[in-house]
């Protein structure tokens, strides 16, 4: 039963918790504004995601490395199952990552700026979310819309590229992290071309823009993100 429950956790924590990214349920103070990088696009960063098993259900909790770590590659690939079962003695612990933003700035509000701070195998994480899992949600395909709890603003800076979905009805999704998990050779400078190489539903299509003013993506206490089936992370574009 437990090895059943770790496999759909794994499956589901990989479809949902790259989503997760600063949001946060705190523990100890962990200013994330002050400790960003100098140049936030592109930034490498990994998460480790700690499954519970609670009378209430699956949770799970979600560190990263952003503000702390760049999530060395030697030492992020030395890590090992004993390694994090032991840091976290739980059900399950799910690598999720490299990740890279594509954001030029993060202003985090409200318990998103606050989180244990922990190392492991040397790579320092910040806990940045507390979850409660559906697997029926989690499970849903590529190009499925999930809400996250969040209370985020990111920036993408006037005259930079932005790489977007839209779907059938219109709607627009903005990429905020591209991930290393399916594809580890995808880098920044191919996402341009990248429509080329997904296969989203009938109606959807990818393209790059470069906005003459700063765009301002805000989450005010939820997110709805997507993915595609590169794992590479959208957050919806909303009405302020």
């Amino acid at each position: 039963m437990f090895a059943r429950l770790a496999t759909l956790t794994r499956s589901a924590l990989l479809a949902l918790l790259p989503l997760c990214a600063t949001a946060a349920l705190a523990q100890q103070p962990a200013d994330l504004t002050q400790k960003l990088p100098a140049v936030l696009r592109d930034a490498r960063y990994c998460e480790l995601v700690a499954v519970h098993l609670t009378i209430d259900g699956l949770k799970a909790s979600v560190f990263n490395t952003l503000g702390f770590d760049d999530c060395p590659a030697d030492k992020w690939d030395a890590l090992t199952r004993r390694d994090l079962l032991r840091q976290f003695d739980t059900l399950a612990v799910v690598m999720n990552g490299p990740r890279h933003f594509i954001m030029d700035g993060i202003t985090a509000s409200g318990d998103t700026k606050t989180g244990e701070v922990i190392t492991v195998g040397g790579i320092v994480f910040a806990k940045r979310a507390e979850v409660s899992l559906s697997l029926h949600q989690a499970m849903g395909p590529s190009y499925t819309e999930q809400t996250i709890d969040r209370e985020t603003t990111y920036r993408f800076d006037a005259g930079k590229p932005v790489f977007q979905l839209t779907a059938p009805d219109g709607a627009v999704y903005v990429m905020q992290s591209y991930a290393q998990i399916v594809d580890p050779t995808l880098g920044y400078a191919d996402l341009a071309g990248l429509g080329s190489r997904l296969k989203p539903p009938a109606g959807w299509s990818y393209s790059t823009r470069t906005p003459q003013q700063d765009l301002l993506l805000a989450a005010k206490g939820t997110a709805i993100v997507i993915q595609d089936e590169l794992k590479n992370t959208y957050q919806k574009v909303t009405a302020n």
